[in-house]
């Protein structure tokens, strides 16, 4: 495979998380792909008064800390670079993201993709998400299916330059977790941009891999987001809770599936 005719690939990295950087090289060497490095954003620097302006346009009430701050701020720089370098199709990855033994071949063109896509994710984090029934095969075998819900992670994905810019665009005032900006049809970008998914993905994000996992300590975003799902109630009040709340949600799920005739299902990972 030639490095120079690949889809560019833009992986996001902090500049003390040297760690990180050497073994996501390391990988892209293994697989033949040239990767560039994005300087990720640190919330926990950021000015006091720029992170209150930033919490300040949050539409959707989510509650974010300076990790997710600065996750955000992060993939619009990776946007900022998939525009300047001038291709039609990039590949955005965070820096602890596990790619299959056979996702090389996806990043030889776009011959693959099918042409109304202007996004796909290739990673997956194993929930339940809604699919086209009928999916595209793939040279190794996989399923390309087109996504109907939201489906959380912004670990690694193919976005197309006009997709880049509208997420630029659609962020430039307003400050969200970044998965949901492409993923959750709450927000106006999923529902305007056809998206597809990778099935089974060729991507995880080392948290979420089973097996021979880096053993990354984890990011500050992780430990803050743990932080913020702590339970502020009682055992017992806590587990009616969420019974209710699963009970609420396959409802939904199978009034959905119904209606739109989509198929429920988890996507796994493949090497």
């Amino acid at each position: 495979m030639s490095a120079d005719s690949q889809i560019p690939v833009f992986f996001i990295n902090m500049d003390d998380a040297a760690d990180r950087r050497d073994w996501f090289e390391a990988q892209a060497s293994r697989l033949g792909l040239k990767v560039t490095r994005v300087d990720a954003v640190d919330g926990r620097e950021l000015p006091t008064e720029t992170l209150d302006r930033l919490k300040g346009t949050i539409q959707s009430g989510t509650p974010l800390g300076p990790s997710e701050i600065g996750c955000f701020l992060s993939h619009r720089r990776a946007w900022e670079q998939v525009l300047a370098s001038g291709a039609e199709w990039a590949f955005v990855a965070e820096d602890d993201l596990h790619l299959a033994d056979g996702a090389a071949a996806y990043f030889r063109s776009t011959g693959w993709m099918p042409e109304d896509a202007e996004l796909i994710k290739a990673e997956t984090t194993f929930r339940r998400c809604h699919f086209a029934r009928e999916g595209a095969p793939t040279a190794d075998g996989r399923q390309l299916r087109q996504l109907y819900s939201l489906h959380g992670g912004a670990g690694g994905y193919f976005i197309c330059r006009k997709a880049a810019q509208n997420a630029l665009d659609l962020t430039r005032d307003i400050c969200e977790p970044a998965d949901h900006v492409l993923f959750n049809p709450d927000f106006g970008f999923f529902n305007t941009h056809k998206t597809y998914q990778i099935d089974p993905a060729i991507a995880v994000q080392d948290l979420l891999r089973r097996e021979n996992k880096a053993g990354f300590l984890q990011s500050g975003l992780a430990l803050e987001r743990r932080a913020q799902s702590k339970p502020k109630a009682g055992k017992i009040a806590r587990e009616i809770a969420r019974l209710f709340r699963r009970m609420g949600q396959a409802l939904k799920d199978a009034d959905f599936s119904v209606r739109r005739k989509t198929l429920f299902k988890r996507v796994d990972y493949r090497l």
